[in-house]
């Protein structure tokens, strides 16, 4: 198989999320070859952002060659129409169809994967239409990585939800998350890009940082790894009520019942040891790693005495060790009994 054919079929295997680490890995390392590999592959992932949600008229291209394609693409839909216009942009483009008109089959048909939800929206404003996209990982799901149309590199964690427009066309770049994401953002002087979690905005031009914000914790969570992130917290009118700006191997916590906003010195790689697959935590109190392990797990965890939740502890697990296995691990003294009935857990004093 060719060097091209190889990629090209790495595309399509990323916009199905059938992608491994080890493929994800040689197409990250195509995309920085040059700035036209990135242009072919926004230009692929825009079609099958948007392509089923655009109203066209077929122009340019022969009708009967168009309307043959058309039906291979949608094969149960009558009246989509499609700008060849918009569509073919340029010659490279055109050259490419068939790897296009494959991945818009694959979004006729519907996505198929198991652990991920994926739909998309329509918002209008005065002057035109954006489409926004939702994935969700669900609880027990493993780390799930996007690439935005901007060129930055997201990172999602179990049991979480993003959503993000299919292409950033206004002076801000604007994403919606609840759960856990790692974000490795393009520079872009003139358009912010900005995280909204519960009652906060995340405002970076370009930078490396780790935002946890899942709805059942009492905090949300930022972490900067490079660059500078300003934070902005709100109370539940909307009124801004502190703002911040953090540095790297710093940590920001936002009370989301207080609205107090504190920070602290952190090694951040420890915070992002998730992304390497791992779970690394120093000094952290049992209630606070048995609330990741509900999510990693999809398991919920009882405590017979709240107490032991303020016992602390140091240690690292894979996510690929099950959850008996890691049980083990934080109970190296032997201090504890575990019962495990269905996805319940109950942890009691030996």
């Amino acid at each position: 198989m060719s060097e091209k054919n190889s990629i090209e079929t790495l595309i399509v295997r990323y916009l199905k999320q059938e992608i491994d680490e080890h493929e994800l890995r040689i197409l990250d390392a195509w995309l920085e070859e040059s700035p036209e590999n990135k242009s072919y592959f926004f230009q692929l992932k825009n079609v099958s952002d948007e392509a089923i949600y655009l109203s066209f008229t077929p122009e340019s291209v022969g009708e009967e060659s168009w309307q043959k394609m058309k039906k291979r693409m949608f094969p149960e839909k009558t009246e989509i129409t499609l700008s060849k216009k918009q569509f073919f942009k340029n010659d490279l483009f055109f050259s490419y169809f068939k790897y296009s008109a494959i991945i818009l089959l694959i979004l006729g048909i519907g996505w198929g994967f198991g652990e991920f939800r994926y739909r998309s929206q329509n918002l209008s404003s005065n002057t035109e239409k954006v489409v926004y996209n939702e994935i969700s990982v669900q609880k027990g799901g493993r780390a799930n990585t996007l690439m935005l149309s901007d060129g930055t590199k997201v990172i999602l964690n179990a049991a979480t939800k993003f959503r993000y427009p299919a292409n950033f066309a206004t002076d801000t770049r604007t994403v919606y998350l609840e759960g856990e994401a790692y974000f490795e953002v393009t520079k872009d002087v003139k358009r912010p890009f900005i995280v909204k979690v519960k009652r906060q905005d995340i405002t970076v031009l370009g930078t490396t940082f780790n935002v946890e914000a899942y709805k059942d914790f009492p905090f949300s969570v930022v972490t900067l790894l490079s660059g500078s992130v300003a934070l902005k917290a709100f109370d539940d009118k909307g009124k801004v009520i502190s703002h911040m700006l953090l540095r790297p191997n710093q940590k920001a916590f936002f009370d989301n019942y207080s609205g107090s906003l504190s920070v602290e010195n952190v090694n951040a790689a420890l915070v992002t040891s998730w992304v390497r697959g791992e779970f690394k935590f120093k000094d952290a109190p049992l209630i606070a790693i048995i609330t990741h392990l509900e999510h990693y797990y999809n398991v919920r965890i009882h405590l017979d005495d709240q107490r032991l939740g303020c016992i602390k502890y140091t240690g690292t697990f894979s996510l690929d060790q099950n959850i008996e296995e890691v049980l083990k691990i934080i109970d190296y003294e032997k201090a504890f009994i575990f019962k495990k009935i269905g996805k319940d857990i109950y942890i009691s004093r030996n």
